[in-house]
C-alpha cells in the first residue's frame, strides 16, 4: 500500500510540474492603474509668422484600466493636470484627457506603448481648448509599484476659439509613478 502511495503522489506531482512550468513567468500586466503626474511642459503659440513658447512644470493625476492580451496591452486612461505655465501665457490651466493606450510586452516588467486620445485645457479665453493628443513611452513595473516616462504633443484649436489664424501646440515630458491594483 506505501509503494502504490508513493506511486500515486510521484506521478501526481509530475503531471502538475508542467502546469507549474507555464504558470512561471506568466505575469498579467492588466488591470485597474492610479498615478501621480510630473515632467516639463511647453507650450508654443505661432501666429502670423511669430512663434511665443513658455516653458513649465505639469503635474496631476492619472487612473486608467488595461487588458493584458497576451504580449499586447490594449487600455484606457484618464488624467486631470495643471501647470505652472503663467497666466500671462493664456493662462493655460487645468488639462482633462481621454484616450487610449496601446503597448507591447517587451517582458514581465517593461511595456512600451502608443497613447492617443482627447484633451480639454481650461483656458483664459473665450471657452475652452480642444485638441488631440498623442504620445509614447515606457512602463516598468518594479514589483508593487510602476513607472512610466512618457512623451506627449497635444494641438488645439486655437483658430476656432480666437477667430484668427492661430497654432497652439503642447510638448510634454512626464514622469509617472503608481500602482495597479
Amino acid at each position: 500500500m506505501n509503494r502504490f502511495a508513493i506511486l500515486l503522489a510521484a506521478g501526481a506531482a509530475t503531471c502538475a510540474t508542467p502546469a507549474f512550468a507555464d504558470d512561471a513567468g506568466d505575469v498579467d500586466n492588466g488591470g485597474i492603474f492610479v498615478g501621480a503626474v510630473a515632467g516639463f511642459d511647453n507650450v508654443t503659440l505661432e501666429a502670423g509668422g511669430v512663434d511665443d513658447a513658455e516653458n513649465g512644470l505639469v503635474y496631476g493625476v492619472t487612473a486608467g484600466y488595461d487588458i493584458d492580451t497576451g504580449k499586447t496591452i490594449i487600455g484606457v486612461e484618464v488624467e486631470l493636470t495643471d501647470t505652472t505655465i503663467g497666466d500671462d501665457f493664456g493662462g493655460a490651466g487645468l488639462d482633462i484627457y481621454g484616450g487610449l493606450r496601446l503597448g507591447y510586452e517587451a517582458d514581465d516588467n517593461d511595456t512600451f506603448y502608443l497613447k492617443a486620445g482627447y484633451s480639454n485645457v481650461d483656458a483664459d479665453l473665450v471657452s475652452n481648448l480642444e485638441g488631440v493628443r498623442l504620445g509614447f513611452g515606457v512602463e516598468h513595473d518594479f514589483g508593487g509599484f510602476v513607472g512610466r516616462v512618457e512623451y506627449r504633443y497635444s494641438n488645439y484649436n486655437f483658430s476656432d476659439v480666437l477667430n484668427a489664424e492661430v497654432n497652439g501646440n503642447r510638448h510634454q515630458v512626464a514622469v509617472t509613478l503608481g500602482t495597479k491594483l
